[in-house]
């Protein structure tokens, strides 16, 4: 048995990667939250911090430049 994801429009499903098997019987299954309202993980920054809150406490990260010396940063 093998799970791929992909979108249903209403009257097409669209697969995110097809599967390398060229013919099969399937099974479909319809989760109950819609695609739309779940996060997709794209690796991005957006995506790592789209729970964050500022609190407005913490400071930004200063950028300090290429070290001139030893420094170590």
């Amino acid at each position: 048995m093998l799970t791929v994801k992909g979108k249903y429009d209403g009257m097409m499903i669209t697969l995110d990667k097809p599967p390398a098997i060229h013919e099969c019987d399937v099974i479909v299954t319809f989760l109950d939250t819609p695609a739309s309202k779940k996060p997709i993980d794209d690796g991005s920054l957006e995506f790592l911090f789209r729970d964050y809150k500022d609190d407005g406490i913490r400071e930004p990260i200063v950028d300090f430049g290429k070290a001139v010396g030893n420094e170590q940063w």
